[in-house]
C-alpha cells in the first residue's frame, strides 16, 4: 500500500496536503503524514478546525523552521521506510525528527549516532541529546564519554563545551581516570583556551577536582606553581585543603568533602558491613561467624574474612579507616569478657589484642 501511495505522492495524485518549505512544494497525504508525526497530526487538525483553509482544494502548510532537503528525506522515510543517513546529516535529521515528532525516524537516527560515537564527538552528541530531551542517546553518549575520559581529554571538543557542561562532566563520580592529575590538567587547559572570560571560573572548576587524590609532589611542584592558582585565594584554599589531607592521615575522617570521595574508577567504595548475627538451627539459635559487605555502587554482596570465634556474643563493632574493630565479646557459657579483635579486611587477617 505504501508503495502505491508513494507513487501517487510523486505523481501528485490524490494528495490533499501541500507543505511549502524554502519555496519548494511537497504534496502528501494528510492521513499518511498524521499517522507518523504527532506534530503534523495536531497541526493539520488545528488548520482544519480554524477554517483558515476554506475554499482551497488542498490544505496548505508553510513552514519556516525546516530545511527543504531534510523534509524530503523525512517524507521518503515515511513513504518507503528507507533512509540515507550518514555522519554529515545524522544530527540535522535527528533534530528535525525530534522537533516534528517522527518517533520511528528518531530511533533510526539514535541507533546510527550511537554507533558513530567517538572521543572527538561524544560531548557534542551529549549536549545535543540533552537539548532535544532524547534520553536514550543522552545516557548512551554520557556513559561513553565518562568511560573514555583520557581520550576525550585529548580532543579539542572538550575545550569548546560550556562551563556548566564541563563541570557536569568532570565532577561525575563515574569519570574513568586512573590519575586525578589528568582532570586537573584538563581544567587548566579549558581555562587557558579563553583565559579572559574563563579565568573567573577557576575556583569553581578546581572545586570539583579531587585534589586530595593528587600526588603530594605534583601538588607542590605543579599545582602550587600554576599562575591561575597563585592568583586566586579560593584556589589556594582548595590546594591547602588537599595538602592537609595528605599531611594529617589520622584526621581524614574529619576532613570529608565531595573532593575526598574517590571516583568509581579508583576501585574504592564505602560499603555496609554485616558482622555476625543469629541463625535458627532446628530449635536452637546459632551465632554466625560470617562477615559480608554490600557495595551500593554495584548493588552486590561480597564475603569478607569470618569472625575468629564461634561462641561469643554481645560484642561491639566500630570502623576506623580501613579496619573493623570488635571488642568486649562475651563467651556464652560463662559470660566472661574476652579479647578484642581488629579485622584487617584487605589482607583478610584478624589480630587478637588482650583486653585492657
Amino acid at each position: 500500500m505504501l508503495k502505491e501511495l508513494n507513487q501517487q505522492r510523486r505523481a501528485k495524485a490524490f494528495t490533499d496536503l501541500k507543505i511549502v518549505v524554502e519555496g519548494r512544494e511537497f504534496e502528501v497525504h494528510q492521513n499518511v503524514l498524521a499517522s507518523c508525526s504527532l506534530y503534523f497530526k495536531d497541526l493539520i487538525q488545528r488548520s482544519v478546525q480554524d477554517g483558515s483553509q476554506c475554499g482551497r482544494e488542498k490544505l496548505e502548510l508553510v513552514l519556516s523552521n525546516l530545511q527543504a532537503d531534510v523534509l524530503e528525506l523525512l517524507l521518503e522515510f515515511v513513504y518507503t521506510g528507507s533512509l540515507v543517513i550518514d555522519s554529515a546529516n545524522a544530527k540535522t535529521l535527528l533534530e528535525a525528527a525530534s522537533k516534528f515528532q517522527f518517533h520511528t525516524f528518531c530511533k533510526v537516527c539514535v541507533s546510527f549516532l550511537e554507533k558513530q560515537l567517538t572521543a572527538s564527538n561524544c560531548l557534542g552528541v551529549l549536549a545535543m541529546a540533552e537539548a532535544m530531551q532524547c534520553s536514550e542517546l543522552y545516557h548512551m553518549a554520557k556513559a561513553f564519554a565518562l568511560q573514555i575520559f583520557p581520550e576525550v581529554a585529548a580532543q579539542e571538543e572538550i575545550l569548546s563545551i560550556s562551563k556548566d557542561d564541563f563541570i557536569a562532566y568532570i565532577s561525575n563520580d563515574s569519570l574513568n581516570t586512573k590519575a586525578e592529575e589528568l582532570v586537573y590538567e584538563t581544567v587548566i587547559k579549558w581555562i587557558k583556551k579563553d583565559p579572559v572570560s574563563r579565568a573567573q571560573y577557576a575556583a569553581e572548576l578546581l572545586a570539583v577536582v579531587r585534589l586530595p587524590f593528587i600526588h603530594p609532589s605534583y601538588l607542590l611542584n605543579v599545582v602550587d606553581n600554576e599562575e591561575l592558582i597563585k592568583s586566586s585565594e579560593a584556589c589556594r584554599d582548595l590546594v591547602n585543603e588537599a595538602k592537609r589531607y595528605h599531611m594529617l592521615p589520622h584526621a581524614r575522617q574529619e576532613m570529608q568533602t565531595p573532593r575526598t570521595r574517590p571516583r568509581l574508577s579508583a576501585g574504592v567504595a564505602e560499603v555496609i558491613v554485616l558482622v555476625g548475627g543469629r541463625q535458627m538451627v532446628g530449635m536452637t539459635q546459632r551465632s554466625l561467624v560470617a562477615v559480608t559487605c554490600w557495595n551500593p555502587q554495584n548493588n552486590k554482596w561480597y564475603p569478607l574474612a569470618s569472625l575468629p570465634f564461634y561462641d561469643r556474643e554481645f560484642f561491639s563493632v566500630v570502623s576506623a579507616g580501613d579496619n573493623i574493630y570488635l571488642s568486649d565479646t562475651l563467651e556464652r557459657s560463662c559470660r566472661k569478657s574476652s579479647n578484642s579483635f581488629v579485622s584487617q579486611q584487605q589482607s583478610e587477617v584478624q589480630t587478637c589484642f588482650p583486653r585492657i
